[in-house]
């Protein structure tokens, strides 16, 4: 066994050196007859290496992408979204409110050390990096170097003292990550702008990792949680400064968890399998509490899987606390004066009016929230909440975003085997139950808190608020026994290492199509 894993790491250098190789002469090729023979460029050179690299790992290591689908898809984030972390601009004004994800995250990161540097500061300044994305301001090599020549001549200027530590806390833990490697940058001494790439590439890690384990927990539908996972979206916003990939990749935990102990009736479920499921949806709602609901599915776990009966009460007992707990919190937010009220929204906003208005007039509003929630959740909808990447694309879907779409319908319908036979009902009920009422919620909270009193529209709810509630309600529609006595009429005869690559493929192939036009070429 030592000697196979020795084997295999040696052939992943061999690999990994060979693509180093092949992508410098790929690129100088590239350059040459394709961007009037450019100079070197190393954003253009990751690209290739990605690309060569996965389809070598892919040729030499068939069977572990048909065995192991949680360790082909760890590698397929890691190298994508590194790409992503390094090859996108070093700036803020990317993604949505990146300027204030990355000041808490920078915040975060000067847990032992309170001094700012005026470079830290400027990174948080919207103003400054504005018209980044929209506008390809500094994209060009000259700018961009130029830029970050001023950043770090600011890195060495001190700003102010911070007034007080900025302690993880619920709401706040989602910047742990980013802020480990903003600090571990500053700590290895290098130039401001690399170490805002760190910060963004420790965020993608932890994503990854937590990826990777949350497939682990499944018997059936790996690829298919692999490929929401990879949905380009995700990986954006995994190598931004966000807090929407900590959501998603916490969701993702605990809902692999709880179906893949249905998936494994005859085993008995320990306590501290239900302890992570648990902590997973509660620790994963702190920076948006109104996804609290989705641990009640804790609720429909069959008393088969616990050990005594006392254990099952125990937990829900436990799930109950938990949701009664964010939940008061979440309903104190609506009624707090000014608490969730967006200043964004305009003069006509009133969150506490809003609240008023919808419990007064609450067929009007239904009639509202449905029929906004028609075109939100529509298939001609889906382009934008697959392969929507901000201001990086214009707030425009890439172009290769419906070929994601039909890669994970039909990844929901066929990543399917026996285990997926004995999921009841009532489970997959309450699985769109419950995505339903959720979406319900973050569309009311935006109506609240954005949208003027009485409005029949609802603004700023956008579609990354979709994501966490993907892999569950995916995974529930392929489901069930009547799915099952379908697959079995209609076989697909595929090998399981050319299914999964081919998946896999497709994710990879339209996440760096899209950084490659929207980012790289554009240098």
């Amino acid at each position: 066994m030592k000697w196979a894993i020795n084997k295999d790491f040696r052939k992943l250098a061999a690999v990994l050196a060979a693509a180093a190789v092949a992508a410098f002469g790929m690129e100088r090729v590239l350059a040459f007859f394709f961007y009037g023979k450019d100079s070197f460029y190393w954003g253009r050179y990751l690209g290739i290496f990605v690309a060569l690299e996965l389809l070598a790992c892919w040729a030499c290591f068939r069977d572990i992408v048909a065995r192991k689908a949680e360790v082909a898809a760890l590698v397929v984030t890691l190298s994508v979204g590194t790409l992503y972390a390094l090859a996108v601009p070093a700036s803020t004004g990317i993604s949505w409110d990146d300027e204030w994800h990355y000041n808490c995250s920078m915040a975060m990161s000067h847990l032992l050390n309170p001094d700012v540097m005026k470079a830290e500061y400027y990174y948080a300044d919207k103003d400054c990096f504005l018209e980044t994305a929209l506008e390809h301001k500094n994209y060009d090599r000259k700018s961009q170097k130029e830029t970050y020549q001023k950043i770090d001549e600011l890195y060495h200027q001190k700003e102010k003292t911070l007034p007080g530590r900025y302690w993880p806390r619920y709401r706040n833990l989602c910047y742990m990550p980013a802020g480990f490697g903003l600090w571990l940058g500053r700590l290895m001494g290098l130039p401001y702008h690399m170490a805002f790439m760190a910060g963004r590439w420790f965020s993608m890690l932890f994503y990854a990792i937590l990826v990777f384990l949350s497939i682990r927990k499944l018997k059936s539908g790996k690829i298919l949680a692999a490929a929401v996972a990879l949905i380009p979206f995700n990986i954006f916003m995994a190598s931004s400064y966000s807090y929407d990939h900590w959501i998603t990749a916490w969701l993702l935990y605990g809902t692999c968890c709880f179906f893949g102990e249905l998936q494994q009736p005859e085993k008995k479920m320990s306590v501290w399998e239900w302890v992570c499921m648990l902590l997973a949806f509660f620790i994963g709602v702190g920076p948006k509490m109104l996804y609290i609901p989705l641990v009640l599915l804790a609720l429909f776990l069959p008393e088969e899987k616990f050990v005594s009966p006392l254990q099952k009460k125990i937990m829900v007992v436990a799930a109950v606390c938990v949701v009664a707990a964010v939940g008061a919190k979440v309903a104190l937010m609506f009624v707090a004066p000014g608490s969730i009220q967006d200043a964004r929204g305009g003069a006509g906003v009133d969150s506490l009016g809003q609240v008023s208005y919808i419990f007064s007039h609450p067929l009007e509003y239904t009639k509202t929230l449905l029929g906004f929630l028609w075109d939100y959740l529509s298939l001609k909808s889906a382009n934008r909440y697959f392969s929507h990447l901000q201001y990086l694309t214009d707030l425009e879907p890439t172009v290769f975003s419906s070929l994601m779409v039909v890669t994970v319908a039909v990844a929901a319908f066929t990543d399917k085997n026996e285990y997926d036979a004995g999921i009841a009902l009532a489970p997959r009920v309450a699985t769109y139950v419950l995505s339903f009422g959720i979406v319900c919620l973050v569309v009311t909270s935006m109506y609240v808190a954005i949208t003027a009193v009485g409005s029949n529209k609802i603004e700023g709810c956008q579609y990354r608020y979709i994501a966490p509630l993907m892999f569950p309600v995916l995974y529930s529609l392929g489901s069930g026994k009547m799915m099952g006595r379908l697959r079995g009429k209609v076989k697909i005869r595929v090998k399981r290492e050319y299914y999964n690559g081919i998946v896999l493929a497709v994710c990879a192939f339209v996440s760096i199509h899209a950084v490659w036009v929207y980012a790289i070429n554009l240098y």
